[in-house]
């Protein structure tokens, strides 16, 4: 892999060059423009806008889903134990016969299978009352490190170079994020109703491309986080209802986000009754084997509160996130490559098309 040299004074060169490119407010249009002004103004030179009233007067809860696709429709939901998936963490290593060893690895949500009421009921259930002792003992609240242990307190490996357990969590974290046309799939019955449009005419045109590569669902609420990631898609992002936060950066910011390579995993629960597991369960976390990814480490928003030593992250100083806030009825144009970061204010639901440009 190639490795880019570059002084302090060229580096600060380049970060204003990129402020002054792609950093100014995020435009509002008021309605959908036509497909030679969105172009112009937002397709070509690259840049974020909000739209309104592109779905005119929907609002969709999570109940209203409900309402269309019946309870027992079934879901594949994310669970974390914290709310953060598709990360990169530390995570502590048997290798050898030695404990002990931490390393950072790239780990995705556990996949489970469950009736959409099940899933609302997980969702919006209160955090599981803990004493101070249960808490210092067994539950891990920060997101990062990741020790395991069972009931006996014992370090956990599930075999030779296998990571460890995290400690047993009592309030881990589900949210619907599928991210494989899941609205035109698994929630078919949903899309079926001609609540959503099929695509946007002046998107299709402005970008040069057919109907959208994929539709997806997002369900969710304030504990869920997508960590900061790009996509190869133009991405329209509508918020049917609830508050969504982003964290935009441009896509010259790669230089200064601490983008790296990590080995794969994924997160596992260890359970024997899928309900009862989700609300007391010990976790670990499999590695794929022969599996890495370039992901970005650091959380802009730790960052900006203040959470990172000075010299942690020493390049984030020179990016340029952008704060978006987009409550129901707006929706967000990310253009491809753009770092975003993603949570929710409140329970959220949103849609999004993807297209291939």
């Amino acid at each position: 892999m190639s490795i880019l040299h570059a002084d302090e004074e060229t580096l600060s060169n380049f970060s204003s060059d990129v402020g002054s490119l792609w950093c100014r407010p995020i435009d509002v249009l008021e309605e959908p423009p036509d497909s030679f002004v969105f172009l112009r103004d937002y397709v070509s030179p690259k840049v974020p806008c909000i739209i309104r009233n592109a779905i005119p007067s929907l609002n969709l809860t999570l109940d209203d889903i409900i309402n269309h696709v019946g309870e027992k429709t079934e879901l594949t939901v994310d669970v974390t134990p914290d709310g953060h998936g598709d990360a990169v963490r530390t995570v502590q290593c048997k290798s050898k016969g030695a404990t002990g060893v931490q390393k950072m690895m790239f780990v995705k949500p556990h996949e489970q299978e469950m009736t959409i009421s099940e899933f609302r009921t997980l969702l919006r259930r209160d955090p599981v009352s803990m004493s101070s002792e249960q808490v210092s003992n067994n539950e891990d609240t920060s997101y990062g490190q990741h020790y395991v242990t069972d009931d006996n307190n014992r370090l956990y490996s599930t075999g030779e170079d296998d990571v460890l357990q995290s400690k047993r969590v009592r309030d881990p974290v589900v949210y619907y994020s599928r991210q494989n046309d899941c609205l035109r799939t698994e929630m078919s019955a949903l899309f079926s109703t001609g609540l959503f449009p099929p695509t946007f005419t002046f998107a299709e045109e402005a970008f040069h491309t057919g109907p959208p590569d994929a539709v997806n669902l997002w369900i969710g609420n304030e504990k869920s986080v997508s960590s900061m990631h790009k996509d190869h898609y133009e991405n329209l992002f509508f918020v049917c209802s609830g508050q969504k936060e982003f964290i935009l950066c441009p896509p010259a910011d790669v230089l200064f986000l601490h983008e790296g390579e990590y080995p794969c995993g994924t997160f596992c629960p260890n359970y024997k009754d899928k309900m009862q597991s989700l609300t007391d369960i010990l976790w670990r976390v499999v590695p794929d084997s022969d599996c890495h990814t370039k992901w970005i480490e650091p959380d802009l928003k730790r960052y900006q509160a203040g959470e990172y030593s000075q010299n942690q992250f020493p390049l984030l100083s020179k990016s340029h996130p952008i704060k978006v806030l987009v409550s129901q009825g707006e929706m967000l144009y990310i253009p491809s490559l753009w770092f975003h970061r993603v949570s929710q204010t409140t329970e959220t639901v949103g849609v999004n098309y993807w297209y291939v440009h």
